[in-house]
Order: C-alpha cells, then structure tokens, then sequence
C-alpha cells in the first residue's frame, strides 16, 4: 500500500510541463499567427501589447486588472490621458495606445482627413451648396443625413425618406453602424409653403431626435430646413423664425 500524499495516478488532472510561465510569450505569439486574434480573449491581446512596452515581466495580472477597472479593452484604449495616467499606466504604453488610435482611424476611414470639416454653421452650407441634393424631391419628403466624427468631419452622406419621429430608430441604427458620433439633418421641403403646423412638427421631430441620440453618445449639432434654395437653421433660433444664416 502507497503511503504517498498525492492521489493514484488514475485520479491526478493532467501535470504542468512548466511551473513557472517559461515560454509563455513564445505560445501567445504562436496562437495569435497560427490561429489569429480571434483566438484570443480581450485581456490576451492586452497582455501583448503591454509585451511591447514591459519586455521582462508577466503581464496577465496587470492586463485583467485594467479590463476589470475600464470594462473592456475598448473603453481602456478610448479612456482620456489624465483617466490613464490616474490608473497608473507608464508613459510609453500610453504613447503606444496613441499610436493605436491614429492607426484605426486611418484604417477606419483613410482619406478621413480629406473629408469635409462641419464643425461651423459656413462649413455646412458651403458643403450642401457644392453637393446639392442628388435625386427628385418633388412630392416626397426627404431627410438628408450627415453623419460626422468627434472631429465633425464627414463619415456618410446619404438621405431617406422623412417620416417625422419615427425616422428616429433608422437614424440611430445608421449612426450606430458608422460609429458616428455627431449628427445634421437637412429636410428638404417640397414646394415653396412652410406652415405654422409643419414648423411645430419639424420642432417635435428635432427635439425629440436630440433627446433620444442621446442614449447612444449621439450629439444632433442641427436640423436644417431647405425651403425654396434657403436653409433655414431650426437649433439658431429657439424662437423658430427660421431667419436664413448670412
């Protein structure tokens, strides 16, 4: 009879080849090329990123306890500097989480910087001017979209047919879809008649897409009425005289 302290050999789970980690960078790397990121858990990709900037060291804690306090590896890479710098994160990791961000975006949209600026009431007209409205709008009600970055530059131009308040959810799920961050829309009015009745409901539609985008880290920056070749800005004027911007 054994008198051993460990369980008969039937019994034992299958025994480490390693104790202590050795080589475990080597099979990360190798899971990542053979088998690809999707192989790997959000706090694996972290650990090897944080390998480019910690060389000699084991990173999986440090890597789970920062998913743990950001909440996941995006809201680490899109968190503020001074949020990064608080949760103790060396300079060089932080310079390299920079270097993530412009190389996505570059990715995402790479003639992003080429694209149209809107952050001014100029900008937006100047824009519409040069690239008018490309279909019929006789008799139909169109709402045209532009959907912007947090740089308010041009993502998506497009338009759909305006159904007043219950165009929102198709907004939203545009917006969602794009990654957009900030929002103008055009209506372009058919005919040369705007009544007291159409501007309240254009008011309706206008706060309560402001109200609802909200959930969503949406910002709406304006409703525009196209009337008659005049654009009349909704968000200018509280009062909604719809006074043409000069």
């Amino acid at each position: 009879m054994s008198n051993s302290f460990l369980p008969s050999v039937s019994k034992r789970s299958k025994q480490f080849t390693t104790l202590n980690g050795a080589g475990h960078r080597g099979r990360m790397r190798a899971r990542l090329l053979q088998k690809g990121g999707e192989s790997l858990q959000e706090y694996e990709l972290l650990e090897m990123l944080l390998y480019l900037t910690i060389p000699r060291k084991d990173t999986k804690p440090l890597a789970k306890h920062l998913i743990n306090s950001f909440g996941s590896l995006d809201g680490l890479l899109s968190a503020e500097d001074k949020i990064l710098t608080k949760a103790n994160i060396s300079q060089e990791f932080i310079e390299l989480i920079h270097l993530l961000k412009q190389t996505t975006e570059r990715l995402v949209a790479p003639d992003s910087y080429n694209r149209p600026y809107m952050k001014r009431w100029k900008d937006v007209i100047v824009y519409l001017n040069e690239y008018p409205l490309k279909c019929e709008i006789n008799n139909k009600k169109i709402l045209r979209l532009l959907f912007l970055n947090n740089q308010q530059r041009l993502i998506c131009d497009e338009y759909i047919v305006h159904h007043g308040v219950n165009s929102i959810s198709l907004i939203i799920q545009k917006a969602l879809k794009l990654y957009a961050m900030n929002l103008i829309t055009i209506h372009y009015v058919s005919g040369n008649e705007f009544s007291a009745e159409m501007r309240k409901n254009e008011a309706k539609f206008a706060l309560t897409l402001q109200s609802s985008t909200r959930h969503f880290d949406l910002n709406v920056g304006d409703h525009i009425i196209y009337l008659d070749s005049q654009y009349f800005s909704l968000f200018k004027n509280k009062k909604l005289s719809f006074e043409k911007e000069n």
